[in-house]
C-alpha cells in the first residue's frame, strides 16, 4: 500500500496538546466558541479534508492524489503542511515528472522507488514537516522540512513565500496556505543532477549509490528457513564517496565543489586512464582502472567551507588536505578568487558564478582547473622512518663459500641534530623537517671483509603507469649525529643506483630478499647526468639532494590492488679498494629519504630543476 510505503518509519507520534502551541491566539483567530485547542484539533478535519474543501488548492490536490500522498495527509501521523496555491500547468508539470521517473531503473535494474522520485522529494516533501509548527507575532525560527531542507519560518511567511492563511488546525497537524510554491534548493549532491553540463559527475555518484537494509530500524516478522522476514523493512541509501571525499548530502554541512563539465570530464578521463594500468595479479583490473580514473578526476574538487580561513581569500584547501610537512602544498590552491591563471594554478574559482545550494556552493569548472600534481599525481617523499619503505640486502659471498647470514644489527635509524660544529663551522639542519636517517654499512662477520659494499632497496609506492619520473636521494654527513664521528668519517661516498619494475609473473629466484622474485632480474642502471658514468658521488660534507635520473620510464604498471609497489630502487656503495684503504672513501651510506617526482612528458621531466642547494622544494616553506 502507498500509505504504508510513505509513512513507515515515522515515529513522530505527538499528542494534540504537545502539537498545538499558542492555543489562546488560535482560539481568538478561529473563534472556537470556548473550546480548548485540543478539543478543536480533535474535532477538526484532516489535512487532506482541508485541501479538498479549498477551491484554490485543487491543482495541488491533483498532485497529492496522483503521487499517493492523499493517504499520508489523511493518516493519524502528525505533520505541518504548507499547501501552495499553484496553477494547473504547474500541477501538470509535477505530475509529468513523477510519471517519467516511475519508469526509471536503478543500477540493479529495479524501478526507482517513490521515495526517490523528485516530484515527491523536491515538491511534496518540500512543503511538509514531520511535526506540528504554529506561528505567532514573535516567530522567527528554522524549520526542517520532510526532505531535510531547512527553511526560515516567520509570523507571515516561510522562506519569503507569504501566507494566505496560517495556523489552520487539523486533526493530524497544522496547515498553512501559501501564495505560491516554495523554491526547492538542492544540496551539493542534488545540484549535480539539476545543473547543466554536470551529467558525468552526477552519473558517477549515482553509480556508487548503495541501498541497504537497516535491520535496526526494520520490524521483524518471522524467521523462515533461517532467513529473517521483515514485516516493515527500512532501506537506507549509502555512498562510499561521502566518507572518502565529502558529506555533500548532509543538509547541515557547508561544502564547496568545483565540478567538472562533461567536456572537462571526458578530456581528463582520456588523460588519466592510461596511468591506471594494473598488473595482471590484480583482480578486476579493468573495473579498478575505471574507478581510479574517475576518482582522479574528482578527488581534489571538494572543500569544507567550515575549515577555511579568512573566507578563503588567500588559499583554499580541499577535504584531502593533511597538515604535515611531508604533504605541504598538496591539496591547497592559492588565491582561489583572483582571475584564473593556468600557469600558476591560482584563481581556481575566478570568474565563475556559483550555484547556491542548501548546504554550500557548486562552481562549474569549464577549464579543468584542478592541477593533478596538487592531488593524486604528487611528489612523493619516501621516508626511512617507515620500515615498510625499504629492504636491506644480505651480503653475498664468492662461489664455493658458505654464507652465514646474520641479522644486520649494525644498521640503525638515527636522528639528525638541529645543529653541530664541524670544521670550525656551525652546520644547521633546519632544512630537514624529518630529521631521521638510516645508516647502511656492511655486515661484519667471519669470512667477510669490512670493505664490502653496502646496499639498500627502496619500494616506490604510489607510482603511475605511462608517467615519467625524476629520482633524488637525500644524504646526510657523518657528523649529523653530533657525536661518535671523526674527521676521517666525513669523506666521499661513491655509489650506484638501479631500478626495476614489477614483473607480470613472479620469477624463480635464489636471491635471499623476500620480494626479489617479483622484479625484473636485470635492473636498469642509472647514469650520472653530469659525468655520464654509472657512478654518483656524495662528498660527505653537508646535507645534499642528489639527482639519480630524469625522465625515467614511462613505467608499465600503476600501484594498486594487492601490490605493495610497482617500482623498486636500489642504491649501493661502489667503493674503490685503494681509496677505501687510504680513508678517502667510505662504504657507509646515511640516507634521509628518497624523492620521486612525476611528470606528464619526458620534456617536462628533463627541464625540471630541483633546488639542490637548500632543498627549498623539499621542505615546508
Amino acid at each position: 500500500m502507498k500509505t504504508k510505503q510513505y509513512i513507515q518509519g515515522l515515529t513522530f507520534l505527538f499528542g494534540s496538546m504537545a502539537l498545538i502551541a499558542c492555543a489562546d491566539s488560535w482560539d481568538e483567530h478561529y473563534g472556537n466558541n470556548g473550546k480548548s485547542a485540543s478539543e478543536s484539533a480533535a474535532d477538526a478535519p484532516t489535512l487532506l479534508a482541508h485541501i479538498e474543501a479549498d477551491e484554490e488548492l485543487r491543482p495541488f490536490l491533483r498532485v497529492v492524489q496522483h503521487v499517493g500522498y492523499d493517504a499520508v495527509l489523511s493518516s493519524s501521523q502528525t505533520f505541518t503542511l504548507w499547501a501552495p496555491v499553484i496553477t494547473n500547468d504547474q500541477a501538470d508539470s509535477v505530475i509529468a515528472v513523477y510519471d517519467a521517473q516511475k519508469q526509471l531503473r536503478d543500477n540493479n535494474g529495479n524501478l526507482r522507488k517513490d521515495k526517490d522520485n523528485t516530484a515527491i522529494t523536491q515538491f511534496i516533501q518540500n512543503h511538509m514537516a514531520l511535526s506540528g509548527r504554529s506561528v505567532n507575532s514573535e516567530t522567527k525560527d528554522s524549520v526542517r522540512m520532510w526532505n531535510g531542507k531547512y527553511m526560515v519560518l516567520t509570523a507571515n511567511d516561510i522562506n519569503g513565500v507569504p501566507f494566505k492563511q496560517k495556523n489552520i488546525v487539523a486533526s493530524n497537524g497544522i496547515m498553512y496556505k501559501l501564495d505560491g510554491k516554495q523554491i526547492f534548493r538542492p544540496n551539493v549532491r542534488e545540484a549535480f543532477a539539476l545543473t547543466e553540463k554536470l551529467d558525468s559527475i552526477s552519473y558517477f555518484f549515482t553509480l556508487m549509490d548503495d541501498y541497504k537494509l537497516d535491520p535496526e530500524e526494520s520490524v521483524r516478522r518471522d524467521v523462515i528457513d533461517g532467513e529473517i522476514v521483515y514485516a516493515d523493512s527500512v532501506i537506507k541509501l549509502n555512498n562510499v564517496l561521502y566518507s572518502s571525499l565529502a558529506y555533500i548530502q548532509r543538509e547541515d554541512s557547508n561544502y564547496l565543489c568545483l565540478a567538472p563539465t562533461n567536456e572537462v570530464w571526458e578530456a581528463e578521463f582520456a588523460k588519466y586512464r592510461p596511468k591506471f594500468n594494473f598488473n595482471n595479479e590484480v583482480s578486476d583490473a579493468d573495473s579498478l582502472e575505471l574507478l581510479n580514473t574517475r576518482l582522479a578526476i574528482i578527488r581534489g574538487r571538494f572543500f569544507n567551507l567550515k575549515e577555511q580561513k579568512n573566507e578563503y581569500q588567500d588559499s583554499i584547501k580541499n577535504t584531502l588536505y593533511v597538515s604535515t610537512s611531508q604533504y605541504w602544498g598538496l591539496n591547497v590552491f592559492m588565491k582561489p578568487r583572483v582571475a584564473w591563471n593556468s600557469a600558476t594554478n591560482e584563481g581556481i574559482l575566478g570568474g565563475l558564478t556559483p550555484v547556491e545550494c542548501s548546504n554550500g556552493l557548486v562552481y562549474v569548472d569549464p577549464d579543468g582547473r584542478i592541477d593533478p600534481s596538487k592531488t593524486f599525481l604528487q611528489t612523493r617523499y619516501l621516508r626511512v622512518s617507515n620500515r615498510r619503505n625499504y629492504e636491506l640486502s644480505l651480503l653475498t659471498v664468492g662461489a664455493g663459500d658458505k654464507a652465514e647470514y646474520k641479522d644486520q644489527s649494525e644498521v640503525d635509524q638515527k636522528t639528525v641534530a638541529d645543529e653541530v660544529e664541524y670544521g670550525g663551522v656551525i652546520h644547521r639542519f633546519e632544512t630537514l623537517k624529518d630529521k631521521s636517517y638510516i645508516e647502511v654499512k656492511p655486515v661484519s662477520y667471519t669470512g667477510v671483509s669490512e670493505n664490502n659494499d653496502s646496499q639498500i632497496y627502496f619500494y616506490l609506492r604510489n607510482t603511475f603507469a605511462n608517467t615519467y619520473y625524476n629520482f633524488y636521494v637525500v644524504m646526510v654527513p657523518a657528523y649529523a649525529n653530533k657525536s661518535g664521528y671523526e674527521d676521517k668519517d666525513c669523506v666521499e661516498l661513491r655509489f650506484q643506483a638501479t631500478y626495476a619494475e614489477r614483473d607480470d609473473q613472479p620469477n624463480s629466484s635464489t636471491n635471499p630478499m623476500p620480494n626479489a622474485a617479483y622484479y625484473k632480474i636485470r635492473e636498469t642502471r642509472l647514469k650520472n647526468l653530469e659525468t655520464g658514468t654509472n657512478y654518483f658521488f656524495y662528498d660527505g660534507k653537508d646535507v645534499s639532494a642528489i639527482c639519480l635520473g630524469k625522465g625515467l620510464g614511462p613505467f608499465k604498471y600503476s600501484t594498486g590492488g594487492g601490490l605493495d609497489c610497482a617500482v623498486r630502487l636500489c642504491i649501493n656503495s661502489a667503493i674503490q679498494n685503494k681509496m677505501f684503504s687510504k680513508g678517502e672513501q667510505t662504504n657507509v651510506m646515511r640516507i634521509n629519504r628518497v624523492i620521486y617526482i612525476p611528470f606528464e612528458t619526458k620534456e617536462e621531466a628533463d627541464a625540471y630543476e630541483l633546488d639542490l642547494s637548500n632543498l627549498k622544494e623539499y621542505i615546508e616553506q
